[in-house]
């Protein structure tokens, strides 16, 4: 006797299949995964839902073992489930994408750093000419700090161009 198909060609089906759910359950296991990795700073920043903010705390206190870890990541799953993960995606995203003004100020700086060590007046005049509130006195010190380490000190030349950088950042917005 055939089997007779009950089904109809328009009948909707609503529920997603087993494989499907599954993935899309690491998916969200694998974001509060991402989230765990994150410091208080950066997790408050996202207005996580206390619940799960509590669990992702919680997670980071674990002790390394792993079975205990696996089983608060599952957790983490479960909560984001509830959550509005959507939206917590897209905080991350924004927070981890730096802002283009914030690329260019970062290559301004890198830009000024490499005119100014190569110790040359006019590019010190350049920068004081720019940006005034600079001090000719203190930039010339550092400068001098900087070439007068021998090169086979790596640690303190890499110290001495943070310092120029540090200087360098505090001046331009």
């Amino acid at each position: 006797m055939p089997r007779q198909d009950t089904s109809t060609d328009d009948e909707d089906f609503s529920g997603d299949s087993k494989t499907r759910r599954k993935k899309q359950m690491i998916a969200l296991q694998e974001l509060g995964q991402e989230l765990t990795t994150l410091g208080n700073k950066q997790l408050s920043a996202l207005l996580l839902p206390e619940t799960l903010l509590h669990a992702v705390k919680e997670y980071q206190r674990l002790p390394n073992s792993n079975e205990a870890k696996r089983r608060q990541l599952q957790f983490i799953g479960r909560l984001m489930r509830d959550a509005e993960h959507e939206e917590i995606q897209s905080r991350l995203n924004a927070m981890r994408t730096p802002d283009i003004a914030q690329i260019r100020r970062a290559q301004l700086i890198e830009s000024w750093g490499e005119k100014l060590l190569s110790a040359d007046e006019q590019a010190i005049n350049a920068f004081l000419a720019e940006y005034p509130l600079a001090e000719r006195q203190t930039l010339r010190q550092i400068l001098r700090n900087y070439t007068g380490i021998q090169q086979q000190d790596e640690n303190a030349l890499r110290t001495q161009r943070r310092k120029l950088l540090d200087y360098i950042k505090a001046y331009i917005n």
